[in-house]
C-alpha cells in the first residue's frame, strides 16, 4: 500500500471517529425522561455511549501517532527494539508501533 494511500484511510478514519464522538456528545446531551424506570436504562446507555468515545478517543490517538510517525520518517519502524515492522502487521493494523516480536 502505498503510504499517501495509507495517510488518506488513516485520516478518513480519524474523521469517522470524530464524527462518531460528536454524535454520542449529542445523543448524551439530549434530555431525560421522567420515568425512573426510563431514566436508568438512559443512565446505563449513557455508560456505554462513555466507553464508545472513550474507545474511538485512543483510536484517534494512535492514528495520531501514526501520522507523526510518518511525517517524521519512523513509520513501520519498531520503537522497541527499531526493526521494521513487517508489512503484513501494517496492513492488518496501520497503527501499530511495534512488531510483532515485541508487542
Amino acid at each position: 500500500m502505498q503510504s499517501d494511500d495509507l495517510k488518506k484511510q488513516l485520516v478518513d478514519l480519524r474523521d469517522e471517529l470524530n464524527q462518531r464522538i460528536e454524535g454520542i456528545q449529542h445523543d448524551m446531551a439530549a434530555g431525560r425522561s421522567r420515568d425512573s424506570e426510563e431514566q436508568a436504562q438512559e443512565m446505563e446507555n449513557d455508560e456505554v455511549l462513555q466507553a464508545l468515545a472513550m474507545d474511538a478517543r485512543n483510536e484517534i490517538g494512535e492514528i495520531e501517532r501514526a501520522l507523526t510517525r510518518m511525517d517524521n520518517g519512523t513509520y513501520g519502524t519498531c520503537a522497541n527494539c527499531a526493526e521494521p515492522i513487517a508489512e503484513d502487521r501494517l496492513k492488518a493494523y496501520p497503527m501499530a508501533e511495534k512488531c510483532i516480536k515485541c508487542a
